[in-house]
């Protein structure tokens, strides 16, 4: 970034973060909650919703990493600590990156299933039986965890910035001059 960079985000780079959280906070909690459901149709509001939830996090993430490389951002924070710079770095794209494979694991779990003529258009009585059998499930199981744990990182990081570093980093990812 050069001297004339920016002191904060752009707006629209404010509201895809915010929007993101808000998207993965609440597939995460319909995830969980649909994960705990018989096999039922007559129960599956919770995975419609966070079907759709999915979908438009997958929407959300592309417009968000597209904006990233078009629009000016603010320099980059540094700990003064190569390590954490660099990790710092590599977390940031890590979270796009299971960000979205967990939106396209998702996607693809429920097309093997079938689940979007069965959650959107009521056309069976139960799930598949073999549906909790795919590989997608796995590795969308196995990214769910693994996105949460990066998340706490990257708060933790933007904490260590903002109350240990003293480096007023908080109120870059905000809206105002």
């Amino acid at each position: 970034m050069t001297t004339n960079s920016p002191k904060r985000y752009h707006p629209l780079q404010v509201t895809l973060h915010w929007l993101t959280v808000a998207l993965v906070f609440a597939a995460f909690i319909f995830g969980k909650y649909s994960s705990l459901l018989p096999n039922d149709a007559s129960e599956i509001a919770p995975l419609r919703i966070h079907m759709m939830l999915g979908v438009t996090m997958l929407l959300v993430i592309i417009v968000r990493f597209i904006t990233r490389m078009k629009v000016p951002r603010p320099a980059y924070a540094s700990t003064g600590n190569a390590f954490l710079d660099g990790l710092g770095k590599f977390v940031h794209y890590a979270l796009y990156l299971l960000v979205f494979l967990m939106a396209v694991s998702g996607i693809s779990l429920s097309l093997q299933a079938g689940l979007p003529s069965i959650v959107f258009f009521g056309s069976g009585a139960s799930l598949p039986a073999d549906f909790f059998d795919f590989a997608a499930r796995m590795l969308h199981g196995f990214i769910a965890p693994a996105l949460f744990l990066l998340i706490l990182l990257h708060v933790g990081a933007a904490f260590y910035h903002q109350f240990l570093l003293k480096d007023n980093l908080l109120p870059r990812m905000w809206y105002g001059k």
